[in-house]
């Protein structure tokens, strides 16, 4: 239902970076709480890994180095050029992070003899729904210091059960790890703007997570740092899209650290329903400065987000600092979310996508 997203994540640049983006040895994800709306729905169920080796066969190693008597350690051999799926539904309650403002154990670590890609797959296949590919980054993703990029322009739907949410998920890829939250917005246990800190060993998770469903409490503009690195995703849980529609669906990413964005973005239109795709341009510094397609456009300054329509077939995004570009697109009125590669291309030449291999930045 989201493929434009998709693709166009695919089609990119990956990330402006001395190391490979998505495709790596070495992968963590805090896989997110999503509603699953009573039996009969399951917008949850199955979550599934998808995992493609390349030039090279891979041995992949998936465990939950924190979660001792959760999820056995997962060994699977991949053929050179083949993709391969590990549905982890059974353990869905010791992988999905919940509740909010609590250390868990629930991390996920994916380790490869060879380089490799990874997705996290929502499938959602009683209702083909909610689904969301939720793209790992492997160690781009892992830093020391981030902001929170999201959508502040769609509210999460109140008619489902548990109620959805917008929220970022943590986890730690070394023990004794300090983690500074400056949360923009009230998240469960903590005030807005004020900051507080937690300790994570390796494998360790904790989920910030809004206390209110509108999409002006989201929490764009957070800040997240830690003295050792981390990886962080956000979701939007069952976005309500009564502005494209009346769909609920989820959305979310694999963010990446401050040092990886870029001031220079291309954003193509996906296939939502007017008013169409849009960008929510968060800014890393003060006085930073927004541009689309030549023109100024406005001066945000650190923490600050402004939203821009793409309008036509595509759009140039330039900034006088680096910032993170949230782009929130769909077909009909079924979002989804990512954020958007710096334009400067460094990264992977080759990527996967459900069983299929591009070629880029050639």
């Amino acid at each position: 239902m989201k493929n434009i997203r998709y693709l166009f994540i695919i089609l990119c640049c990956l990330f402006t970076s001395t190391t490979q983006a998505q495709i790596d040895t070495l992968f963590w994800f805090a896989a997110p709480e999503v509603s699953q709306d009573g039996v009969a729905n399951d917008f949850d169920r199955p979550i599934v890994l998808r995992m493609t080796a390349f030039t090279q066969a891979a041995t992949v190693t998936i465990s939950q180095p924190a979660c001792i008597g959760c999820m056995p350690v997962q060994t699977l051999n991949i053929p050179a050029g083949t993709t391969t799926s590990l549905d982890l539904t059974l353990w869905i309650d010791s992988i999905e992070n919940k509740p909010a403002n609590t250390v868990l154990n629930y991390g996920l670590k994916i380790s490869s003899t060879t380089p490799i890609s990874v997705y996290y797959h929502e499938v959602s296949t009683t209702c083909i729904c909610n689904p969301e590919f939720f793209v790992l980054k492997g160690q781009n993703a892992m830093g020391t210091d981030f902001w929170i990029p999201s959508q502040n322009f769609l509210d999460n739907d109140p008619n489902y059960t548990p109620t959805p949410y917008s929220a970022f998920d943590i986890v730690a890829t070394q023990n004794n790890t300090t983690v500074t939250i400056t949360p923009s917005n009230n998240i469960v246990g903590h005030a807005a703007g004020t900051p507080f800190t937690i300790t994570l060993n390796a494998g360790q998770t904790y989920s910030a997570t809004a206390t209110s469903q509108t999409a002006a409490q989201h929490l764009q503009g957070s800040r997240v740092t830690s003295s050792k690195p981390i990886t962080i995703n956000v979701k939007d849980d069952l976005l309500a899209g009564g502005i494209y529609g009346g769909c609920a669906d989820l959305a979310g990413d694999q963010i990446v650290p401050v040092n990886v964005i870029g001031t220079e973005y291309i954003a193509m239109n996906g296939s939502l329903f007017s008013p169409g795709d849009q960008l929510f341009i968060t800014a890393t510094q003060n006085a930073t400065n927004i541009s689309q397609n030549g023109t100024f456009v406005t001066t945000i300054n650190a923490g600050q987000t402004y939203q821009l329509a793409v309008g036509g077939a595509s759009t140039y995004i330039q900034s006088s600092k680096p910032v993170y570009v949230y782009q929130l697109s769909g077909i009909g009125c079924e979002v989804g979310s990512a954020i958007l590669p710096s334009i400067v291309c460094t990264g992977s030449h080759s990527v996967s996508f459900n069983q299929h291999q591009i070629l880029i930045c050639i």
